[in-house]
């Protein structure tokens, strides 16, 4: 368990590094300012948005038990695990959201063109909030119609990201079990989608630094306490 917590804890440094550069430079999403990659990274967002993300899972989730040659009769355990550790971290964000309450990087811009408390947008129905975001065409004429949209899918708080809790969860499920020696090449390949994931969330407005740091953090912590009961599981069985 020791080596397993030293690939996690190393796993979570390595997501880390792109946010805390963005934070470093005093990168900030702005309506004014539409980069041309944004609609690349949002294909990239949507293979973790519904439906996607359960596709991105099945895919994920085979190539991890390849690189982790376990035995057929493994298979339930594995899959059991993998559950608790993605569909469990999604369980906290969804907890975390209405606790916390964090407004989305583009409702406060959006409040702040329309002279209102960001918390204002949050006392409207979904249908509203969708109504709300459709007026963001009158301020920033440039922002394409497919972002809108996307903002118009998205009308919940912001801390953590669920995106990037989602993505931290299936790398650190890949630090912890894969040789990194052996299969190096897959682990560079889903480190560089988990940190396209994160970027596109910044991006497009959506998050903020602080809560794909959070979300990391959290899915580290979670991912390392899961483990510790599967690997005390595991001896016990034999």
């Amino acid at each position: 368990m020791r080596q397993q917590f030293t690939k996690l804890t190393l796993g979570a440094m390595g997501l880390l590094v792109p946010v805390l550069v963005v934070v470093f430079l005093g990168w900030h999403w702005s309506a004014y300012q539409v980069d041309s990659s944004a609609y690349v990274f949002y294909c990239i967002t949507q293979t973790v948005s519904r439906p996607w993300g359960i596709l991105t899972s099945v895919i994920l989730g085979i190539v991890l038990y390849y690189c982790r040659g376990s035995f057929p009769q493994h298979l339930p355990s594995f899959i059991i695990l993998v559950l608790i550790i993605v569909g469990g971290g999604q369980g906290i964000k969804t907890l975390l959201k209405p606790f916390f309450a964090e407004p989305r990087p583009y409702v406060v811009a959006l409040m702040n063109e329309m002279h209102a408390a960001p918390s204002n947008f949050y006392q409207h129905t979904g249908y509203e909030r969708r109504q709300l975001v459709s007026h963001s065409s009158r301020y920033w004429p440039s922002i394409p119609q497919w972002q809108r949209n996307h903002w118009q899918h998205e009308t919940g708080f912001s801390f953590p990201s669920g995106h990037s809790f989602f993505v931290a969860s299936w790398l650190l499920l890949f630090y912890s079990l894969v040789a990194v020696k052996r299969y190096w090449p897959i682990l560079i390949v889903v480190t560089l989608w988990a940190w396209a994931v994160m970027w596109s969330r910044m991006l497009l407005g959506m998050h903020w630094p602080r809560d794909i740091i959070a979300s990391i953090l959290i899915a580290w912590i979670f991912s390392v306490l899961v483990l510790c009961v599967y690997s005390l599981f595991s001896r016990h069985r034999t």
